[in-house]
């Protein structure tokens, strides 16, 4: 639980920063938002795709959220390859993988390139060309609905980089339900942002029941992000004013997918807001 609720809080914190579970820890069983520079090309053992072949069609399937089986069958990320001089892991569960390795040369492309090559090797193809700099890199990966986001970024520790792969489940959240009169904004690293005239209370209400209505379990909240659930898929919703631009309402979804099917309500998702459906 502990291990699941450190992956999804990093990733919405990851998230937040782009546009604003993982389950419990494996034994280490190797198998054999800083500034990005487009024109730093993460070098190839393997043929890169080039921006046109590698660009997904628009996604316009509505797809049940994953069980943790379905999950597992597209990636098990407890059996992903790692590094072979991985350190210490973080998390090692079938959604999310979280680990330190010795950096080898001055930069992390080739740390990079091993995650690549690795899901390519798997039938996964790269959403779009990775971007990267001498400290950073990030890339983001589909196969058969799922929507994998893989990061490699220098520790703090020097000599050091931290991995990051997270599965964010297989619901495509450009089609889930918003109030009527909500215009689409954008689609970005799996985050679906709408925006509308209504107030931020009757839309938060408006959405909640809308995915509810849909099947989705609510969690809870965290500030103001509403916390739901269906199968091992995990939805935050979040609804807020836009300080830039008086009069509007922000709506925005991601997902990420968990190890676990069922899961209880935690007393971490709650704050000052009542979750209704607990009462009921």
């Amino acid at each position: 639980m502990r291990s699941e609720l450190y992956c999804g809080l990093v990733l919405g914190l990851s998230m937040i920063g782009c546009f604003s579970g993982c389950g419990p820890h494996v034994n280490p069983q190797a198998d054999a938002a800083p500034t990005k520079s487009a024109a730093n090309a993460v070098p190839n053992s393997a043929p890169q795709e080039s921006a046109a072949e590698a660009a997904e069609p628009p996604d316009e399937d509505l797809r049940k959220p994953a069980t943790a089986a379905e999950a597992a069958a597209a990636i098990d990320l407890s059996t992903f390859p790692l590094l072979p001089d991985a350190g210490e892991i973080t998390t090692r569960t079938v959604a999310c993988l979280d680990y330190e390795a010795r950096l080898k040369a001055f930069d992390v492309r080739n740390e990079y390139e091993f995650q690549r090559r690795n899901l390519l090797e798997r039938q996964w193809k790269a959403l779009s060309e990775s971007d990267s700099s001498a400290g950073y890199a990030e890339g983001q990966f589909v196969r058969s609905g799922f929507h994998l986001y893989v990061t490699v970024q220098l520790h703090d520790e020097p000599g050091k980089v931290l991995v990051r792969l997270r599965n964010n489940g297989n619901v495509n959240v450009s089609k889930l339900p918003v109030p009527a009169g909500a215009e689409f904004v954008n689609l970005n690293y799996n985050i679906a942002s709408y925006e509308t005239s209504v107030g931020v209370e009757e839309t938060k209400e408006a959405v909640r029941k809308l995915l509810v209505d849909q099947g989705w379990k609510v969690l809870g909240w965290r500030g103001n992000r509403l916390i739901l659930q269906q199968n091992a898929v995990e939805l935050t919703s979040v609804v807020e004013s836009r300080s830039a631009q008086p009069g509007k309402t922000r709506i925005a979804y991601w997902t990420v997918q968990l190890s676990t099917d069922s899961r209880e309500p935690a007393d971490a998702y709650l704050s000052e807001y009542e979750v209704q459906d607990n009462a009921r």
